[in-house]
């Protein structure tokens, strides 16, 4: 009797543990599957040095909006890809329900090439719902620095540009809206860096040169940019710009660092109530490094053509031409400036020829008329987007704020242009950098030498 109660406890005890065991199994399993449907970008950590995962909040709203099912094939082997792009693909079609990410490996299945009429290695990002499909190159979507690959073969990557060929992608097979560029050609002017070119593609513009004197300015101009002209206007052009303001158009002007006289172009300023200095300006409060030259205006983001940009933004500016706002020649003209130094900027025409004060360095002018909003945005440097600035100074937010002043004044397209993420080690670009050096150089060493000495001292007394 007492044998078979014995058999009979152990008997439930062994049941119980292998109910419990199972149950345990279960909850691990059920654990295990609800995990796996929690979006790969929270359950993997970025630990990249430059964050190459991180997907921005431009892309994230984006998607989140998505109004049409957008299918994005890779004609590639998965296993062979870099792991890199293969981890950002996965991420990013997670960002909708409406997106969708497959891979097809074009050598198991090579009809797939002339179906789509592509090459390996491609990405197809399609719409069924449009008809319109994209392309994107594999190889395209890592960077590599050219100069060094023909001069040693070795391929140094420079920057991570998933994020932006991609969602350029999708919008441009959801959206039908296109805009036209035009930059001025005749006057010496500085033609738009590729990188430049490439972030307008991706806001929907198409770009291209144009002679204002012999062909004016095009039916199809939606807006007209001139980047640095080394010398002015003629007659002729002037009225020809202002005549296409005047119909609606939207101008952007980068002025050059040469100080050159134009008064073609400074009459057409004066007119939306822009009054160009006649020096380069100077900020000896916010600057980089000891060049106070290499100026951090104040930002305004209550101006539409900066809206794009937020309070922990950084604009830097080299040799930059300074404003002064006037009466406009109309009082339907409204003009905002929307970068400025601080009350420490100097214009600096020579060393006799200085005058301290606050001055515009960016500012947009607007104006309703019977063919639309005209705008006339104005920025005191053009290298502000140029490549050697860009390149060197990955933190600053100069491209964004070009991009944003170009598509501001259009209803139908939006800023999407993402830059490329640095591959290279990133530098912290720090205003005023005299003070901190001023810190770090000499007051930390010197406070810790006195502390040391101190201590020293009251030992040798005991």
């Amino acid at each position: 009797m007492k044998l078979q109660k014995t058999e009979s406890r152990a008997s439930r005890r062994g049941a119980f543990s292998a109910g419990a065991a199972a149950l345990a199994v279960a909850v691990v399993i059920a654990f295990n599957l609800l995990v796996a449907q929690i979006p790969t970008r929270y359950t993997q950590l970025d630990i990249s040095p430059n964050n190459i995962y991180h997907i921005t909040d431009t892309s994230v709203d984006y998607m989140a909006a998505l109004s049409e099912d957008v299918s994005i094939h890779v004609l590639a082997n998965k296993d062979a890809m870099d792991q890199r792009i293969v981890r950002f693909l996965d991420q990013y079609g997670e960002l909708s329900g409406r997106l969708s990410v497959e891979y097809t490996n074009p050598t198991t299945y090579p009809s797939v090439l002339s179906a789509y009429g592509v090459e390996a290695n491609t990405i197809v990002v399609s719409c069924e719902a449009t008809g319109r499909q994209e392309t994107i190159a594999i190889d395209d979507l890592i960077e590599y620095d050219i100069y060094t690959y023909m001069m040693s073969g070795q391929r140094n990557e420079t920057a991570f540009d998933c994020e932006g060929q991609l969602t350029s992608a999708v919008d441009l097979v959801v959206s039908e809206s296109s805009r036209r560029a035009y930059t001025i050609n005749d006057h010496g002017e500085q033609g738009l860096s590729a990188s430049v070119e490439d972030l307008m593609k991706k806001s929907h513009f198409s770009v291209e040169e144009v002679n204002v004197l012999m062909d004016g300015v095009p039916e199809d101009c939606d807006l007209l940019i001139s980047n640095a002209p080394a010398s002015d206007l003629a007659d002729d052009e002037a009225e020809m710009i202002l005549s296409y303001l005047s119909g609606g158009g939207q101008l952007i002007y980068l002025m050059g660092a040469d100080l050159t006289e134009m008064p073609n172009w400074n009459r057409v300023l004066s007119q939306y109530g822009i009054s160009p200095t006649t020096g380069l300006i100077a900020d000896t409060q916010r600057y980089y490094q000891n060049n106070p030259y290499a100026i951090f205006p104040e930002v305004d983001l209550s101006v539409d053509a900066a809206q794009s940009l937020t309070g922990d933004s950084t604009v830097l500016l080299f040799s930059s031409r300074g404003m002064t706002l006037t009466a406009p020649a109309r009082d339907t003209v409204t003009v905002s400036p929307f970068l400025t130094t601080s009350d420490h900027g100097v214009n600096v025409v020579d060393d006799s020829d200085q005058a301290q004060g606050t001055y515009v360095v960016g500012a947009v002018a607007t104006e309703e008329t019977d063919g639309g909003t005209a705008r006339l945005t104005v920025f005191g440097c053009s290298n502000m987007i140029s490549e050697q600035i860009t390149g060197s100074f990955t933190n600053i937010a100069n491209l964004d704020l070009f991009l944003n002043a170009a598509t501001v004044g259009f209803d139908d397209i939006t800023n999407l242009s993402i830059e490329p993420v640095s591959l290279q080690v990133p530098s912290n670009t720090i205003t005023t950098g005299g003070i901190w050096s001023a810190l770090f150089v000499f007051v930390i060493p010197l406070a810790v030498v006195a502390v040391g000495f101190v201590h020293w001292m009251r030992r040798r007394k005991l």
